[in-house]
């Protein structure tokens, strides 16, 4: 993971974007915003902004190479469901099932 900063003319915004490869050619994907320079500055508690986010973008990294890192998975609802897979699965009698085989009727 790397860090980018995004200029223009009104503002800086920093990002987390990491490498990936798919069919064998590379693109980078955002792993999350930090924020513009003003936020980043407030998190970084009179720090340098650009040191801060890079020692945070090092942690990330560590983390993910440790397997300790959250992973946030984001579903839609226009997706189109495979036809025959099954996503729910109704388990809440299981719990009435055991009491009604413990009082044996």
């Amino acid at each position: 993971m790397r860090l980018s900063i995004s200029k223009s003319k009104n503002s800086t915004t920093f990002y987390v974007i990491q490498s990936t490869y798919i069919d064998r050619k590379r693109s980078t994907r955002i792993v999350e915003k930090l924020g513009s320079l003003e936020e980043v500055t407030q998190k970084a508690n009179g720090q340098d902004p650009i040191v801060w986010a890079k020692n945070y973008i090092n942690e990330l990294t560590k983390k993910e190479k440790e397997g300790n890192r959250e992973i946030i998975k984001r579903y839609s609802p226009t997706k189109i469901i495979d036809k025959d897979k099954q996503i729910k699965f109704n388990c809440g009698y299981l719990f009435l099932q055991d009491i009604y085989y413990k009082l044996g009727l």
